[in-house]
C-alpha cells in the first residue's frame, strides 16, 4: 500500500489519538513520537511503534532512518492563552515544525501533513474565512501568530516532498474538554449561563481525523484545507441544543462591548493573580471577534462528508454524561 510507514507526532493528543487508530486500522504501520512514558501503554496497545523525544530530540534521525518512513503527519503542538510568557509556545509552533520539515527531507519521504489552524487565516469580522481569505494584519492571539509564523516557514522551507496544510476550525466532540468545550460543559451546567453573542466555527472530531487521512491520501502539493463541520451563532447553537436535548437554560448574553472593555483589566489583574491563566485580554479579543469559517474546498477536493449540527450535538452531549461532566438528556 502507499504510505505503508508513517510517522506521527502529538499522537497522544485530542486529534493525534483518533488519527493513530484510523491510521493502524487503515492498515498503516504508524512509528510515533512519545515524550512520556505514560503514553507508552496507548500506543503498545494500539499498535504504534514507540519513538522516544521531543520535536527537538537529535536522535529522532537515528531512531527512524531504518524504518522506511513514507509520509509524516506532525500533529504536535502548543496552544495555551493568557500565558505571561508565550515563547515557549513559539518555540515548539515554529522551530519544532521547521525541525519536523528538516526530518522529512533527511528521510526522503513522500508526503508530509501539517496540522496547522484555521486561525492563520485572520479573516476580518464578520467575514467567512477560507484559503484564499487575506490576513487582517493583527493577531487576535499569541497562538494565532505562533500558528501563522508557523505556517509561512512551512511553505517557504525547502521541501523535498509533497507538502499538504490541514487547518481546523475549533476541534470538538467525544474527547474534548478543555478550549470550547469548557463553555459547553458550564452552560449545560447552569441555569442562567452567561454568554456573549458571538458566531462560532466547529469541526468534529472524526471529520477532523477523516480530513487529515483524506489529506494524506488526496490532498494536492502546496494546498491548504480549511475543515469546518458548520458555523452559527451562539444563539442559534443555544436554540439547536434545546431543541433536541432536556436542557431548558435561559443565557444572559453580555454585551460585546462591555466584555471587551474589561480585557486591559483581566490583564492587569492576571499579572498578580491566578486569573491570568483563565481569562485575558487575548482570549476576550478571541471571543468577542467570534469565526466563520468555510470548508467546502475539503469537501469537494478531498471527499469529506461532514456530520450535521443534530448528530454533532448529540453524540458529544452522550460523551459528556458519561464522564458524568453533564447530565442532560437527549430527546
Amino acid at each position: 500500500m502507499k504510505y505503508k510507514n508513517i510517522f506521527l507526532t502529538g499522537s497522544t493528543g485530542i486529534l493525534g489519538k483518533p488519527l493513530l487508530k484510523k491510521l493502524v486500522n487503515e492498515g498503516h504501520s504508524v512509528f510515533a513520537l512519545s515524550r512520556n512514558k505514560l503514553n507508552d501503554d496507548f500506543l503498545i496497545s494500539n499498535n504504534a511503534k514507540i519513538i522516544n523525544g521531543d520535536l527537538f530530540n537529535d536522535d529522532i534521525y537515528e531512531q527512524l532512518k531504518e524504518k522506511s518512513i513514507e509520509a509524516i503527519f506532525h500533529v504536535a503542538g502548543e496552544n495555551k492563552k493568557c500565558q505571561k510568557d508565550p515563547s515557549g509556545m513559539f518555540k515548539t509552533n515554529i522551530e519544532g515544525t521547521k525541525q519536523m520539515l528538516e526530518l522529512g527531507n533527511k528521510l526522503n519521504i513522500e508526503k508530509f501533513i501539517y496540522t496547522s489552524s484555521a486561525a492563520t487565516l485572520g479573516e476580518k469580522k464578520g467575514s467567512i474565512g477560507n484559503e484564499n481569505s487575506i490576513h487582517r494584519g493583527t493577531f487576535l492571539s499569541d497562538y494565532e501568530e505562533s500558528k501563522y509564523l508557523a505556517e509561512e516557514v512551512a511553505f517557504a522551507f525547502n521541501k523535498e516532498f509533497e507538502f499538504v496544510s490541514i487547518n481546523p476550525s475549533s476541534v470538538q466532540g467525544p474527547g474534548r474538554m478543555s478550549g470550547t468545550a469548557k463553555l459547553l460543559i458550564s452552560t449545560l451546567n447552569k441555569k442562567f449561563p452567561p454568554l456573549i453573542k458571538s458566531s462560532v466555527s466547529v469541526v468534529d472530531i472524526d471529520d477532523c481525523t477523516e480530513g487529515h487521512y483524506l489529506g494524506l491520501i488526496n490532498g494536492k502539493n502546496n494546498e491548504r484545507y480549511v475543515l469546518n463541520s458548520f458555523r452559527l451563532d451562539i444563539d442559534v447553537l443555544i436554540e439547536n441544543l434545546k431543541a433536541i436535548t432536556s436542557w431548558n437554560g435561559s443565557p444572559i448574553y453580555i454585551s460585546k462591548q462591555l466584555f471587551t472593555g474589561l480585557g486591559p483589566l483581566f490583564d492587569i489583574f492576571g499579572k498578580f493573580t491566578s486569573l491570568g491563566g483563565v481569562i485575558c485580554g487575548e482570549t476576550i479579543r478571541v471571543l468577542t471577534h467570534g469565526h466563520l469559517y468555510d470548508g467546502q474546498k475539503a469537501e469537494k477536493e478531498l471527499g469529506l462528508n461532514y456530520t450535521s449540527i443534530d448528530d454533532f450535538i448529540s453524540k458529544t452531549i452522550s460523551w459528556l454524561n458519561s464522564e458524568k461532566l453533564t447530565k442532560v438528556d437527549i430527546n
